[in-house]
């Protein structure tokens, strides 16, 4: 004889859900009271149309066609990164060398305004690039 095995018919119900079901038009005013709260959050924030945003970043790009990114790192970007590190207000330095071109980012503290930091920067180019002949160096304004 065999034996037959009874599957049971087990009922499970999430009691959160099925309330919910149960109770739409309770849940119909919550939500809308939930997009009301949140659409008048939205519009009683403060906003500015202009908001003062200092960012202290200057960016050097140099092109230097024809070379391998080592030799770009190796000529351009480690002379750069060594005589702007002796630049005063300077917080971090990051640089990028690719094949053909760098980019160094030099970042200042907030108690120097960037025109001067650019001054600052510009200056140190061009004392490294009066020292050496052919590599054109450019600051964007």
């Amino acid at each position: 004889m065999a034996k037959h095995k009874k599957k049971k018919n087990v009922d499970k119900e999430f009691i959160l859900s099925s309330w919910a079901i149960k109770n739409k038009t309770t849940m119909y005013m919550a939500m809308a009271l939930i997009l009301f709260l949140g659409v008048s959050a939205y519009f009683s924030m403060p906003r500015e149309s202009f908001p003062e945003i200092k960012e202290t970043k200057i960016y050097v790009s140099s092109l230097f066609p024809g070379n391998t990114a080592e030799d770009i790192e190796k000529l351009i970007t480690d002379p750069l990164e060594d005589k702007l590190k002796t630049v005063s207000n300077v917080v971090e330095i990051t640089s990028t060398s690719q094949e053909d071109y760098s980019m160094v980012i030099v970042e200042f503290d907030e108690n120097i305004s960037v025109e001067q930091a650019k001054q600052k920067v510009k200056d140190e180019i061009d004392s490294e690039t009066s020292e050496k002949t052919g590599q054109h160096l450019t600051v964007p304004k």
